[in-house]
C-alpha cells in the first residue's frame, strides 16, 4: 500500500475516533447561548443531548429545539397525570368501600358481634390501603402520591383488627 493511499485511511480512522466525542460535546451555539443564562450546566446538558439542538446553527434553532423538548416533557407529564387520575379514581372507590366496611364494623362492635367485626376488618378493610398502594406503584404512572396516607391507613386498620381480635378472643360476660 502506497503512502498516498494511507493518508485517506488515516484521515478516516481519525475522524471515526473523534466523531463520538463531537457528538457528545456541545456546539459553540449551545455554549454561547447557555453562557447567557443562569442555568448554564442544565442548559448545556439538556440541549447537547438533543440531536435537533446539537444541529442548531443559531439561537433561533436552539429556541425551537428547547420548545420541542418542553413539549415532549409536557406530553409525558400529561400522560403521567392521566394515569394517576385513573388510578386515584380507583383508589377513591376502594376507600369508599373501606368506609362502608368500617361503618359495618362499628355496627357489629356496638351489637357485640366481635367475630363479625373482626372478620370484616381482616377480610376486607385491611386490603384497601395496600391494594391502592400496589396499584399506584404498579400502574402506568409508577408513582404513589398518597403513599404516606395509604401507609397510615394500613397501620390503623391493622391496629383496629388486632384490638378487635382481642375482643373476639375475650370470654363474653353477660
Amino acid at each position: 500500500m502506497s503512502s498516498s493511499a494511507m493518508v485517506p485511511v488515516a484521515t478516516i480512522l481519525l475522524a471515526v475516533a473523534i466523531a463520538p466525542g463531537l457528538a457528545v460535546g456541545s456546539s459553540s451555539v449551545i455554549n454561547a447561548t447557555c453562557a447567557a443564562l443562569k442555568t448554564f450546566d442544565y442548559c448545556v446538558g439538556m440541549l447537547s443531548a438533543d440531536p435537533a439542538a446539537s444541529a442548531a446553527t443559531d439561537v433561533h434553532g436552539l429556541a425551537a429545539a428547547a420548545v420541542n423538548l418542553t413539549a415532549v416533557k409536557a406530553a409525558s407529564t400529561l400522560s403521567v397525570i392521566t394515569y394517576l387520575v385513573d388510578d386515584l379514581t380507583t383508589c377513591r372507590g376502594q376507600y369508599r368501600n373501606m368506609l362502608q366496611s368500617l361503618a359495618g364494623v362499628l355496627v357489629d362492635l356496638g351489637a357485640g358481634r366481635f367475630d363479625n367485626a373482626w372478620l370484616e376488618l381482616s377480610a376486607h378493610a385491611t386490603a384497601y390501603p395496600e391494594g391502592c398502594d400496589i396499584m399506584l406503584f404498579e400502574g402506568n404512572a409508577h408513582k404513589d402520591p398518597i403513599s404516606q396516607e395509604n401507609g397510615e391507613n394500613d397501620l390503623l386498620v391493622r391496629l383496629a383488627t388486632a384490638i378487635t381480635d382481642l375482643l373476639k378472643r375475650k370470654p363474653q360476660t353477660n
